[in-house]
């Protein structure tokens, strides 16, 4: 609901008072306050079996920015995505490879996708955005947050990702309109989508056991650039850089996912606060075409322009995490830059966690002899920290239209306390009042309603 600010009615109260945060271990605040190793940690995405995710609960706490599921779906999936969910000071990023077809990893407790090939030969781009809708508050229900799709390549016949029916057409025209259509579906059930594999993949081998080359960019730019072009115009909030050597674009011996020179010229059409993101660095077209360990490839890609990096299960992320950190520290990689990143990761988040409910709320429920100009306060909390706008509802009680107050807003950051006193003749003497408050983030999510609060001011 949009409200609409009365400013006779309301006066914010300054300033504003920070409530004191608890101890944690993981960062919180400004990222341009965090320790390098928060900020390294933040830029990680790790991979887990499904069955031992509970083993990423020590990263979470130290803000490990997400975790790539693997494996088969336990039975209790769905309790280990509320522990992980819950364990840091910032919510990690959630995401799986949810396709379609032979690639839906949790196809055991969403129900199967046909492939995006099949989609794009018997379906319209509604019929797919509609399955999306659907798919996505599934996956959301069950604590995911990510999807790593739609494949955004051409289905070039004889090529890898024709040959694994990932792809939704050959034409540029058509998977730029379902490929739109996964994305726009994703989004509408508050599930991040992500375009890959930039540059296209299309007419490339699989990268997953060694390097692989495109066409050059100049035909690129004709054909498996455009549908990449449409999604980010349509919105589509991160895209994926594939272990692709591009001649005309990538510097020699380097794939995308490891180029300055691919960077600059994504993030030139991506615009500044697209999330890149890298393929896995433990693919074969990294540790074996390059001799690279993920720890290696992590530093030089983000050095290189990349946001977040992507690694498969294994020992876990401590030896990407301790890599990327003494890069910031001795600025092999930029502390503007990781801090840069890290803020494109939280506006991710924002896009997919909405703040908690507001605490602390005053006057509480019952409170009698009040002020005729009391002060309304409550405490904004949101666990991706930032910006949030607190929204305010008063009311004559029993009214069955906030009368005296239909909307009053404040922006504090997260953990603040924010206060609205209302304007001197406003309220009558002994007379009860409603009120209710909630925040929203920078991304227009609102937490959950506050409850109604019923207070009476004093006689005369």
């Amino acid at each position: 609901m949009r409200l609409r600010l009365l400013l006779p009615l309301l006066v914010l109260v300054l300033p504003l008072t920070p409530v004191p945060a608890a101890q944690a271990a993981g960062p919180t605040g400004d990222p341009s306050t965090w320790s390098d190793r928060h900020l390294a940690a933040q830029l990680v995405l790790a991979g887990y079996d499904m069955s031992r995710t509970d083993d990423a609960l020590p990263w979470v706490r130290e803000g490990l920015g997400g975790v790539v599921l693997f494996g088969a779906p336990p039975a209790d999936l769905a309790a280990r995505m509320t522990r992980l969910r819950a364990a840091g000071t910032v919510v990690p990023i959630v995401s799986s490879d949810e396709e379609g077809g032979r690639v839906q990893r949790l196809r055991a407790v969403l129900g199967a996708l046909p492939s995006a090939e099949e989609m794009g030969r018997s379906r319209t781009p509604a019929q797919v955005r509609a399955l999306a809708v659907s798919y996505g508050a599934k996956m959301a229900r069950l604590g995911v947050d990510v999807d790593l799709a739609p494949v955004t390549d051409l289905g070039v016949r004889g090529f890898y990702v024709e040959q694994t029916d990932r792809a939704f057409s050959a034409d540029p025209a058509r998977v730029a309109a379902y490929a739109g259509a996964w994305q726009a579906g994703l989004r509408a059930s508050r599930v991040a989508p992500v375009a890959k594999h930039w540059p296209g993949h299309g007419q490339a081998t699989n990268t997953h056991d060694a390097p692989a080359t495109t066409p050059p960019l100049s035909t690129l730019e004709q054909r498996d650039l455009l549908p990449f072009r449409d999604l980010f115009a349509a919105g589509v909030p991160a895209v994926m850089v594939g272990h692709l050597q591009v001649p005309g674009l990538t510097e020699s011996g380097l794939p995308a996912t490891l180029s300055p020179n691919a960077y600059r010229y994504l993030r030139g059409k991506a615009g500044p606060a697209r999330l890149l993101m890298t393929d896995s660095l433990s693919m074969g077209a990294i540790s074996e075409g390059l001799r690279l360990t993920p720890a290696q490839a992590a530093v030089k890609a983000l050095s290189a322009g990349a946001d977040v990096v992507l690694v498969d299960p294994g020992p876990g992320p401590g030896g990407v995490v301790d890599a990327v950190s003494a890069a910031v520290r001795d600025g092999r990689y930029p502390r503007a830059a990781a801090v840069a990143s890290v803020q494109r990761v939280l506006a991710l988040k924002r896009t997919t966690n909405a703040p908690l409910p507001m605490s602390s709320l005053a006057p509480a429920g019952g409170t009698t002899g009040a002020s005729l100009t009391p002060t309304l306060s409550g405490v904004v909390r949101d666990r991706v920290g930032g910006a949030l706008t607190a929204h305010l509802l008063l009311r004559t009680a029993g009214s069955p239209t906030w009368n005296v107050a239909n909307g009053a807003r404040v922006t504090a950051t997260s953990g603040a306390r924010v206060a609205y006193r209302v304007a001197t003749g406003a309220l009558r003497p002994a007379t009860a009042y409603e009120w209710s408050a909630r925040a929203c983030n920078a991304a227009g999510l609102c937490a959950p309603a506050g409850p109604v609060l019923r207070f009476t001011t004093r006689a005369g």
